[in-house]
């Protein structure tokens, strides 16, 4: 399969190499940011080992990259995807990270009871149905980007989490307003950042963050755009998207 169906392609400034399927879905800026804003919260957070589950790995894109920053950190990836675990696991050896990252073929609607309230973070870039979505040709590409059920995706991945546990998710703006009602039952000190196609139009993503029994304010964070005035990618996107890491928290 690998011979004529993937491509490699290097992230972090070549730092990381990922293999990819020419077809289907293919990293963004999603998986990247998400990480790069994970890998701030624990640089802040200086815990001495941290235990993280990443929901929906996919080929390993975030599991990579917070693997990269983290010297103390135990990483599961799930995944239900046969294609998708046997290329994550190319990707793992291929970066040796095989003692950080424990890859898992698991499903999160329906939860191995040894893995409930064991994580001290989840991290998730939870694919979702828009019943305007038109469906792919490609059944990879729709396995990845739709599913039916978000907020059993979202309450099942709380169930993971220890008590004080944080989860962090990208989704696309307008479905704040619903991923707040599912969370907000076992989570709360909720932390908003928007990110921005450019000054002129509004938030297209968001990177929000739970804390499972929190109960401090929410927080609407500064947030980033992605392009500047001359349709060039910001500074501050670079600089993240290079590095894998937002230094601001």
């Amino acid at each position: 399969m690998f011979a004529t169906n993937f491509t490699v392609d290097k992230i972090l400034r070549g730092k990381i190499s990922i293999i990819q399927l020419k077809k289907g879905f293919r990293y963004g800026f999603d998986a990247v940011f998400l990480a790069s804003f994970v890998n701030g919260y624990l640089k802040k957070l200086k815990k001495k080992k941290i235990s993280l589950v990443d929901v929906g790995s996919g080929v390993g894109t975030i599991s990579l990259i917070i693997a990269y920053q983290n010297d103390k950190i135990n990483i599961t990836a799930i995944e239900n995807n046969n294609t998708y675990l046997e290329i994550a696991n190319e990707n793992i050896i291929r970066n040796n990270f095989q003692k950080k990252i424990n890859l898992m073929q698991g499903d999160i609607f329906n939860i191995d009871n040894d893995l409930m309230n064991r994580f001290d973070i989840v991290v998730t870039n939870p694919p979702f149905y828009d019943r305007k979505q038109k469906k792919s040709e490609n059944e990879l590409e729709n396995y990845a980007t739709r599913i039916i059920n978000y907020e059993s995706w979202i309450e099942n991945s709380v169930k993971l989490l220890r008590d004080k546990g944080i989860i962090f998710l990208i989704i696309p703006t307008r479905l704040l307003e619903k991923s707040l009602k599912f969370l907000s039952t076992k989570t709360g000190s909720f932390k908003i950042f928007p990110i921005w196609p450019n000054q002129k139009k509004s938030s297209k993503r968001l990177i929000l963050f739970a804390k499972k029994g929190g109960a401090s304010p929410t927080e609407l964070m500064s947030g980033m755009r992605l392009l500047n005035n001359r349709g060039k990618i910001t500074k501050k996107a670079r600089t993240y998207s290079d590095n894998g890491i937002f230094t601001f928290l």
